[in-house]
């Protein structure tokens, strides 16, 4: 694994930064009424490299396109904790994520990263926009879905008292952040309606748009389906809240995602995928399969198997129990096993299109309105999920078939029954927890490999089951059958900013530890 130098990130931003300010124009915000919804004529100056370079700088804090913080965050936490994937590099075994003991200095990676990425460009482009129009709506978007991730990474978090001056500031409590998340999202949201309204010409923001390439309904509808996203997050401790927040989202007239095309990539990378890099090119390969949704895939024959693995030296489609104590020895053993099957040119996801039907699947389990009945969002959501991922869906939405034992072809000891009997086909007659469970094991499946939501989802309704880590050497901190609850706050915080996030910690209800519960979480 590479090392990031954190404070070589920050001065980069301000290199940046300096490079739009030397390059760029700045409007004239007293003339801003002049086009209440488009970019202003002074954003749109020098090819609008003042908001485009700073949009731009902002797009990795939802996913990570650089080698080393993609490692970081979204493959050591998110395909770990998510499992999509398991991290064999032992790394000295001074501590790792994967068995429940990661190193301290480690803690602070999705906080120090993401934190710079998102306040270091969106308030000189709230400066620069006069904190309207499109741009800054699409700043808006970013830095909810961004500080959504950082909050479940921690729990409380900066948010509404930052100010683009002032960054060692009170912390939002878990219910304030997501009622000012959801404020932000509302006003991003009516303002690019808005301006589609308008036909306000937007079309230059392409050039810096590496999801969407400048197509602002979609990116409507990508925020409409964050937004149905965080009111299933807090389902289970804000309901009303929740209720109202996701209706307003499917029913919006633009909507949430609907079909394969809607889906959220991004092609921002510091030259290949660093999924690639990671699993091929790294020393051999720094991370594998994860034996957990092997041993479903492989129990249901799923079409995507060889859409989403490698096949292994001898033994098919074989993953690798997550939270094995790995040597330099069995590093080298288990790295014959499962690679996926990802192209050193393929795009990184951010939001499938059928995540949106399982999300609406799940709020009609609890009697929402979300558009059509559980099953028929359910099977949608299957289907989208074939469609996204090039495969037939064949005769998938009648299957019964179960998950698969777990045969570790390096170490026995590693072996496992499988942990669910859950079937795709859907069955009405069996009760809302069994439907919801088999609703998030598909919603996995489907979202793989972005394992963020999957963790989420693990930690507020227990869904879907993985096998136990292999060894748990987190002192007790940690129970196996819950997994890890969340991270601890970064040393820099205790370092710059005690007194708020000692506070934050109040707010947890526990210590700042591994095994303390989110607001939202289930806590049995």
């Amino acid at each position: 694994m590479r090392k990031k130098n954190i404070k070589s990130y920050i001065k980069a931003s301000a290199c940046i930064t300096m490079i739009s300010l030397l390059t760029g124009c700045t409007g004239n915000f007293e003339d801003y009424n002049m086009n209440p919804f488009g970019p202003t004529p002074g954003d749109l100056l020098g090819d609008n490299v003042e908001t485009g370079i700073l949009i731009e700088a902002m797009l990795p804090a939802i996913v990570q396109g650089h080698q080393n913080n993609s490692q970081m965050i979204d493959q050591m936490i998110g395909l770990e904790y998510g499992g999509h994937a398991s991290m064999i590099n032992p790394w000295g075994n001074s501590g790792n994520y994967y068995t429940y003991n990661p190193r301290v200095s480690w803690y602070g990676t999705t906080f120090d990263t993401t934190m710079p990425q998102i306040y270091s460009n969106f308030f000189q482009i709230k400066e620069k926009t006069g904190g309207k129009g499109v741009v800054f709506a699409w700043a808006q978007i970013l830095r909810v879905a961004a500080s959504l991730k950082i909050s479940d990474c921690y729990g409380p978090i900066p948010y509404s008292k930052i100010n683009g001056t002032a960054y060692t500031v009170s912390y939002d409590n878990m219910e304030e952040l997501y009622n000012n998340m959801f404020a932000d999202l509302d006003e991003a949201i009516l303002t690019i309606k808005a301006a589609l309204a308008s036909n306000a010409d937007v079309s230059i923001l392409a050039n810096y748009d590496f999801v969407y390439s400048g197509n602002f309904t979609k990116w409507v509808k990508y925020a409409n389906t964050l937004k149905l996203r965080m009111a299933m997050r807090i389902a289970n401790v804000s309901e009303t809240v929740a209720k109202e927040k996701a209706e307003e989202a499917v029913h919006d007239n633009i909507g949430v995602m609907t079909e394969a095309g809607d889906a959220a990539y991004s092609s921002y990378n510091d030259g290949m995928n660093p999924f690639y890099r990671a699993s091929y090119t790294w020393n051999g390969g720094e991370f594998r399969v994860s034996a957990n949704i092997t041993s479903y895939m492989n129990g249901y024959k799923d079409p995507r198997l060889a859409l989403y693995f490698k096949e292994s030296e001898k033994n098919g489609y074989a993953g690798v129990r997550n939270g094995i104590s790995q040597t330099a020895s069995s590093f080298a053993s288990y790295q014959t096993l499962s690679k996926p099957n990802i192209g050193e040119n393929d795009k990184l996801l951010i939001m499938s299109a059928a995540e949106a039907y399982f999300l609406r699947a799940e709020g009609k389990l609890k009697g929402w309105d979300m558009g059509g009945t559980a099953k028929d969002l359910y099977e949608t959501g299957i289907i989208t999920s074939m469609t996204e991922k090039g495969a037939t869906v064949g005769d998938y939405l009648s299957n019964t078939l179960t998950p698969a034992d777990y045969t570790d072809p390096i170490n026995s000891k590693y072996s496992y029954k499988a942990v669910s009997t859950v079937c795709p086909a859907y069955d009405a007659g069996a009760g809302n927890d069994v439907n919801l469970e088999r609703i998030l094991v598909q919603k996995w499946i489907a979202t793989y490999p972005s394992g963020w939501e999957t963790w989420a989802d693990i930690r507020r309704t227990g869904y879907p089951k993985f096998f136990p880590v292999g060894d748990n050497l987190s002192g007790g901190v940690v129970n196996s059958a819950r997994g890890m609850r969340r991270l601890p706050y970064p040393q820099s915080e205790y370092n710059t900013n005690s007194t708020n996030v000692t506070a934050a910690v109040g707010m947890l209800g526990g210590g700042d530890n591994a095994g303390t519960d989110l607001w939202w979480a289930k806590k049995n």
